[in-house]
């Protein structure tokens, strides 16, 4: 695969509009989805990205989820500290605010370990459409940049 880097790098002046513009929607679509809340928003996808990291995760169909038909995922699950850590959140707001996110049904709480509930994945639909969506616009301006360059 081709470094892009460097080509972006240079440039990024012109690309800024259409790697910007997608991830404000994403920030702003997430924001309205957690109650106006990023941390909020961050705390899940930290703990989905323990779910998503789990091998059986690649097998499941994204539409049996959203339909009700999976109630829970499989997941390497994480912990409070752990979210703090790689947030940085400070610890007890992440304990405060999992505890909302346990009552939404959004997280589930085995123990101490905190794993994805399939009702998030419900929940986060908007967001998951505009993440959707940055992917393929990054995807456009990447190729098209690169095209440019190399004129064709």
């Amino acid at each position: 695969m081709p470094d892009f880097l460097p080509l972006l790098r240079a440039r990024y002046p012109r690309l800024a509009r259409d790697l910007l513009s997608p991830l404000f929607e994403v920030l702003r679509v997430a924001r309205a989805t957690c109650g106006d809340d990023l941390d909020k928003f961050l705390i899940v996808l930290a703990v989905a990205m323990r779910t998503v990291e789990h091998r059986d995760m690649a097998n499941f169909d994204l539409q049996a989820v959203l339909s009700g038909e999976v109630d829970v995922y499989p997941s390497l699950s994480t912990n409070v500290r752990s979210v703090s850590d790689s947030t940085g959140i400070p610890k007890e707001s992440v304990r405060r605010k999992v505890q909302v996110l346990i009552e939404e049904g959004w997280i589930r709480r085995e123990g101490g370990r905190l794993a994805l509930d399939t009702r998030a994945s419900q929940a986060l639909t908007p967001v998951r459409e505009q993440i959707l969506q940055m992917a393929v616009r990054h995807h456009q301006a990447v190729i098209a940049s690169a095209e440019e360059t190399h004129g064709r």
